[in-house]
């Protein structure tokens, strides 16, 4: 008879397939000889609950679940309502993005006991030791919790190096069904952790602090090598935040790569300053090392936006990436955020003109456009908080809050949403692959990006009925 305590993690529905790395990297750190850990995933379920009651049912430690914001929310308050009114003595547990950046938000529903901020390994192992003897929670550092209907913040826990922790156990997952849902046979893999840049408009500063850590070369091309020959993968996902923050580790790792030989392509996100200082030698080795797409954030258009949020890359560099991604044939994916509050129609015109000159250079580049949503733990949230901006004050409201595909904006003229929907629309349609089939209609969507004329989007209408839009979180 197993005698271990369960400790069930949960990855809440969402629209994507990427693998819970979160959670992987939580269970990895436990102790497997005295913690069962089990994964479910709300995504590979009919109904999850119908799993996790199956497992809390007997010898369960904790409930625990990983949260961004957005839509994920309703899942994860679902599941962890519907937990809490069956199992009332299993501790429920929130960690994740949200629940750091809101732990006494979170906290005051009722289905929620404890939250783990920012890094969890270590945390959530002294956390998981306290509740298996019945410790009291005071002075455990990384967490907020509740006791008696009160709200407690225990301090803060300094981010360590994750060069510390033990490689991921993939096994806790289902690594051929992502493949399968993400329709290639892709791991998705971190390296890296944290971000040492100061974006205005974004959160990692606060969660991070502004530290990184990162593995080792040798670490990475070990761990890629061993997981290839078990998985037989073709292609790994860097799912860090910033991959590139050090050109001779990432030198080291295509060295690697080349070295065993690993028949592989890769992805890895790359700020516009970072690979502007890659040197050639290194872009070279990147390309036969495998790498086959990067992600960029352009984020506006002008170079006075861009200073102000204090993204510290310049538009030049922006282009002097894609030259480079041009000569070595590799393709990659630029983000642009319009709508920033005080932001100019002009400084929006600028924006749209980059993304199309940078559409037009390659069909291997893609623009994703996004409005800008305030999100709290950064410098625009402040100052729009001492305007009087209003942000959610519950679960609820944020579940309701879409950063990602969201087709409107507090700071921009419905006319203007309308012809950036339009842009947005016809680049992809415009400079994509060009075959015989689609000559006339990626004339026509040239035609109209050049001269803004998207009235009577017949091909778009026609496009979205024959693929419907896919709602993301």
């Amino acid at each position: 008879m197993n005698s271990r305590p369960k400790v069930v993690l949960y990855n809440p529905k969402a629209e994507y397939y990427t693998m819970p790395l979160a959670l992987v990297a939580i269970g990895s750190y436990l102790d497997s000889s005295r913690f069962e850990v089990i994964i479910i995933d709300g995504r590979l379920e009919k109904d999850p609950l119908i799993k996790i009651r199956e497992a809390l049912s007997q010898n369960a430690l904790c409930f625990a679940t990983t949260v961004l914001t957005g839509s994920i929310i309703k899942d994860a308050l679902e599941v962890s309502r519907a937990v809490k009114s069956q199992f009332l003595e299993v501790p429920v547990v929130w960690g994740g993005w949200h629940a750091s950046l809101f732990p006494t938000e979170t906290l005051q529903d009722a289905s929620v006991d404890i939250v783990v901020r920012g890094q969890g390994e270590i945390v959530f192992a002294e956390l998981l030791e306290r509740l298996q003897i019945k410790s009291p929670l005071q002075g455990l550092q990384g967490i907020s919790y509740k006791e008696e209907g009160k709200i407690h913040a225990n301090p803060e826990r300094s981010m360590v190096d994750i060069n510390a922790f033990p490689a991921f156990n993939y096994d806790l997952i289902a690594v051929e069904k992502y493949m399968q849902l993400s329709g290639r046979k892709q791991l998705d893999y971190i390296s890296s952790q944290g971000c040492r840049f100061r974006c205005t408009f974004c959160a990692d500063p606060f969660v991070f602090n502004r530290g990184w850590y990162g593995y080792s070369p040798k670490r990475i091309g070990d761990e890629i090598e061993q997981l290839w020959k078990k998985y037989g993968f073709n292609h790994v996902h860097f799912q860090d935040e910033t991959y590139f923050t050090n050109k001779k580790r990432v030198a080291e790792v295509a060295k690697e790569f080349i070295r065993r030989q690993l028949p592989i392509t890769w992805f890895g996100t790359m700020r516009a300053d970072q690979g502007y200082r890659l040197d050639d030698e290194i872009w070279a080795l990147c390309k036969k090392s495998g790498l086959e797409r990067v992600m960029i954030g352009v984020e506006a258009g002008s170079q006075e936006m861009l200073d102000w949020m204090k993204k510290d890359i310049k538009i030049e560099q922006v282009f002097d990436c894609a030259k480079k991604c041009l000569k070595y044939d590799i393709g990659i994916n630029f983000s642009v955020i319009v709508g920033f509050p005080d932001e100019t129609e002009a400084s929006i015109n600028e924006s749209l003109h980059v993304a199309k000159e940078l559409r037009k250079m390659s069909a291997k580049f893609q623009v994703s456009i996004f409005y800008f949503k305030p999100y709290p733990g950064n410098e625009i949230a402040d100052l729009l908080t001492q305007r009087g901006y209003e942000f959610p004050k519950n679960l609820e409201g944020w579940a309701d809050f879409d950063y990602v595909g969201a087709i409107n904006s507090d700071w921009i003229a419905d006319k203007k949403v309308q012809e950036i929907e339009g842009f947005k629309f016809y680049q992809q349609l415009a400079w994509s692959k060009p075959t015989p089939l689609k000559y006339v209609v990626q004339k026509i969507a040239q035609w109209r990006c050049e001269y803004k004329m998207y009235q009577f989007p017949i091909e778009k209408k026609l496009i979205n009925w024959l693929k419907p839009r896919v709602e993301m979180s």
